[in-house]
C-alpha cells in the first residue's frame, strides 16, 4: 500500500440542487497554471505545517491499529465495525485507482524532511489507465500479445463460477508482468487488474469484429478508449457516490443545461496531484479494510497480510503466483449487477480512525526499510511533507473544524470505550490534529453524536467522507477529469458504442459471461 466517453448523468445528480460553499483562496487561478504534469503540489500553499514529536506519533498510530481479532465475528453476523453503507470490493477498487493515479519510488526515508516540489509522479495526473496499458505495445512490449493489440492474461484459477478467472500474467520467477507491479500487492486488487485486462481483451475483439478493415494500431487505440470511458463512468457514477456521499457529488459536479460542469473551489491545476490528497484524505481506504475477506466458496476466509511472506494460501498477500483455487467471486465483494445474488456481499469496515491489526504486518515489498505498520507510516509521511492540521485545512475551506473532543481513535462501533479522544494521546494533538487522522475522525463524527471524547448515541448517517474529506477527494478526482480532454467530462457529446455497465458488479458481471473470440496464451509461470 506504498504511495503510491460518453457519459451518463445519474438522475440524482440531474434532479439536485448543488448548494454554495464560502469562496477559497486554496492556490492560484487555474488559468496562471499548466495542465497537470508529473509533479506534486499543494491545495493550500499558504497554510503552516503541523509538526508533532515522534513519541506522539507512535502513540498514535498504536492507538489506531486495533488489537488483533481473537474471536473473529462469524461469517452471516453483522460485525459493528461493518459499513452497511459500502461493500468490501470498493476498499480495493479504491486501491486500483490509487496506483493509476500516484507513485513515488523513493527511496524509503519517511523522516527527512521533502519539499513536495522535488516529488514526481511516475504515474499520468489522469485517470487514463496507464497502470493497465505501460506505455503502449510499442514501448511496453512485454505486457501485450505479439499482435500488439491484446494485453497478456495469466493462469486460470478455480473456486468461482467465473470460469475465465485468471491469475496475473507472470514471467518464469513468479513476478507479475503488469504496468503496476503495486497492483500484484494482494490478490483482491490484482483480481481486479486481472478483470480489465480481460475486458480490454473483449474490447479489442468486439472492435476488430466491426472494423475488420483497421490496423492492429487503430483496434488497440479504439478498444483503450472504450476500456478508459467504462473506468471514469464508473468512478463517476458507482465509487465517488459511496465514498462522498452523492450531495458532495452533486455540488462538485452538477448537472447544467444537460450537461455536468465541473464546480471546483479548492482544486486547480496548480495543484498538480496535491498532496493533501495522495497522503492524506485518499488514504482513507486504509481503514475501509476487513479483519478477514472470503474471496469464494473453496477457501477459508483469510486476512490480507498475516505477518508471513513467501508463503501462498496463508493470507492475500501477492508477489507470487496465486493458488490455483483463488479465483475470486466478485459477488463476494460487490453488489448490483444482472444475476440474482446467491450470497452476500461482505461489507468494508467503517470509514473511522481505527486500521485492522494485518495493517501493522505490512510484508517486506511494501514496507522495505521503514516501519510495518501502516499508520505510522501514514503519520510521518504527513510529517515528512509539512501537510497542515485537519483544522487548518477545514478552516480554509470555510468549514468549523471538529472539537479536540469530538476527534476519535479508535473503532466507531458505537461502544464509547473503544475510542478516546485524540489529546488523550497526547496534549500536542491540541487544536492540530493530523490530516489524515482528522478526515478519519471527521467520517465518524458525521456518523455519530459525539460529546466529551465518547460516542453518546446510536448511529444517524452512513459512514463517508466528510465535508474536509470528501471534498478534497472528490474536487481532486473531477479536476483531473476535466484537464483531461479525452476524459468522459469533455466528450459528453459522444454516443456510447456499446451499453455501458452502471455499477463495477455489473462491468465484472459482463466480463465473466463474455469469452474472447480468440485463444489468447496465458503467460507461463
Amino acid at each position: 500500500m506504498r504511495k503510491r466517453y460518453v457519459f451518463i448523468a445519474s438522475a440524482a445528480l440531474a434532479s439536485s440542487v448543488a448548494s454554495a460553499l464560502p469562496a477559497v483562496a486554496a492556490t492560484p487561478p487555474a488559468t496562471t497554471c499548466p495542465t497537470p504534469s508529473t509533479g506534486y503540489g499543494r491545495m493550500f500553499p499558504n497554510l503552516a505545517a503541523a509538526s508533532f514529536s515522534d513519541s506522539a506519533l507512535s502513540g498514535l498510530a498504536q492507538a489506531t491499529i486495533a488489537a488483533p481479532e481473537v474471536d473473529p465475528t462469524p461469517e452471516g453476523t453483522l460485525d459493528p465495525e461493518e459499513n452497511t453503507a459500502i461493500t468490501a470490493g470498493y476498499t480495493y477498487f479504491g486501491q486500483f485507482v490509487d496506483h493509476d493515479l500516484t507513485a513515488d519510488d523513493r527511496p524509503n526515508d519517511l523522516t527527512t524532511p521533502t519539499p513536495v516540489s522535488s516529488l514526481v509522479n511516475l504515474r499520468t495526473p489522469q485517470l487514463d489507465l496507464d497502470s493497465l496499458y505501460g506505455s503502449g505495445p510499442t514501448n511496453s512490449a512485454q505486457l501485450y500479445e505479439s499482435d500488439a493489440m491484446h494485453l497478456r492474461v495469466g493462469a486460470l484459477l478455480t473456486g468461482s463460477a467465473d470460469t475465465g478467472a485468471r491469475d496475473l500474467p507472470r514471467s518464469s520467477n513468479g513476478q507479475a508482468i503488469i504496468g503496476d507491479g503495486r497492483n500484484d500487492e494482494n490478490r483482491i486488487v490484482a483480481g481486479i487488474h486481472s478483470m480489465f485486462i480481460r475486458f480490454h481483451n473483449q474490447m479489442v475483439d468486439a472492435v476488430k469484429s466491426e472494423r475488420a478493415l483497421w490496423t492492429n494500431a487503430e483496434v488497440f487505440t479504439e478498444a483503450r478508449r472504450r476500456v478508459v470511458n467504462q473506468y471514469q463512468l464508473l468512478i463517476v457514477n458507482d465509487f465517488l457516490p459511496r465514498i462522498v456521499g452523492q450531495r458532495t457529488m452533486n455540488e462538485v459536479l452538477p448537472v447544467q443545461r444537460g450537461q455536468l460542469t465541473p464546480r471546483l473551489r479548492i482544486y486547480n491545476n496548480c495543484a498538480q496531484m496535491p498532496v493533501e490528497f495522495s497522503v492524506a484524505a485518499y488514504r482513507f481506504g486504509h481503514s475501509m479494510v476487513r479483519g478477514l475477506y472470503r474471496i469464494n466458496s473453496e477457501v477459508n476466509r483469510l486476512p490480507v497480510f498475516s505477518g508471513s511472506f513467501g508463503i501462498p494460501g496463508i493470507d492475500l498477500v501477492g508477489f507470487s503466483p496465486s493458488p490455483s483455487n483463488f479465483g475470486i467471486d466478485w459477488a463476494q465483494f460487490f453488489n448490483g449487477g444482472k444475476r440474482v445474488p446467491t450470497t452476500v456481499a461482505q461489507l468494508s469496515y467503517k470509514i473511522d480512525s481505527s486500521l485492522t491489526h494485518s495493517l501493522s504486518l505490512l510484508p517486506l515489498p511494501v514496507s522495505s526499510a521503514g516501519p510495518a505498520d501502516l499508520a505510522k507510516r501514514n503519520l510521518l509521511r504527513s510529517t515528512q511533507l509539512a501537510l497542515p492540521s485537519g483544522q487548518d485545512v477545514a478552516r480554509a475551506m470555510g468549514v468549523r473544524p471538529l472539537a479536540d473532543d469530538q476527534i476519535l481513535v479508535g473503532k466507531a462501533t458505537g461502544d464509547a470505550a473503544e475510542a478516546t479522544a485524540i489529546t488523550n494521546i497526547s496534549a500536542e494533538f491540541a487544536g492540530k490534529s493530523p490530516l489524515w487522522t482528522y478526515i478519519l475522525a471527521e467520517a465518524t463524527a458525521d456518523a455519530y453524536p459525539i460529546s466529551g471524547g465518547k460516542i453518546v448515541g446510536e448511529q444517524r448517517a452512513p459512514f463517508r467522507l466528510g465535508k474536509v474529506g470528501g471534498r478534497i477527494v472528490a474536487e481532486t478526482f473531477v479536476g483531473l477529469l476535466a484537464s483531461d480532454p479525452n476524459s468522459v467530462l469533455n466528450k459528453q457529446s459522444q454516443q456510447p458504442r456499446q451499453p455501458q455497465a452502471t455499477s463495477i458488479k455489473a462491468l465484472f458481471d459482463r466480463v465473466s459471461e463474455m469469452r474472447t473470440q480468440r485463444p489468447v496464451r496465458p503467460m507461463r509461470r
